[in-house]
């Protein structure tokens, strides 16, 4: 399923999207850079990287990103109080059909070893 796909199904818009913390917006900022600098790395290898940048930036860099990110999330309140009064609460998003899958699977699986354990019983009986 596509992203606002669920929304589209229900008619209703797609709620705002959650605000990135201080170091999500560091990062955004910044990888482009680190790619430059470092091409031949990998993403994780990348994050790694700016995750060390940001555990050495200064006090006032830090802060700076701090605000930002308190003024989306402020910024996003305001959208979700808004988008709420519309369209009323905003539902969670569903579990991942893959974890749901493996879960029937592991069921399916132990409802099959309970089969094969009372066959055995009834066979020792007989």
């Amino acid at each position: 399923m596509a992203k606002g796909a669920a929304a589209a199904n229900s008619g209703k818009p797609a709620p705002p999207k959650r605000p990135m913390s201080a170091f999500f917006q560091y990062k955004k900022d910044m990888l482009d850079e680190v790619k430059k600098k470092n091409p031949d790395k990998k993403i994780t290898e990348l994050t790694k990287m700016v995750g060390e940048m940001w555990k050495k930036a200064d006090e006032e860099t830090k802060k700076k990103y701090e605000k930002l990110s308190e003024k989306n999330k402020e910024d996003y309140d305001t959208a979700k109080r808004s988008y709420e009064d519309e369209h009323g609460k905003i539902e969670k998003k569903k579990r991942n059909r893959k974890k749901e899958e493996s879960e029937d699977e592991e069921e399916e699986e132990d409802h099959e070893e309970e089969k094969k354990r009372s066959k055995r019983g009834r066979k020792k009986k007989d």
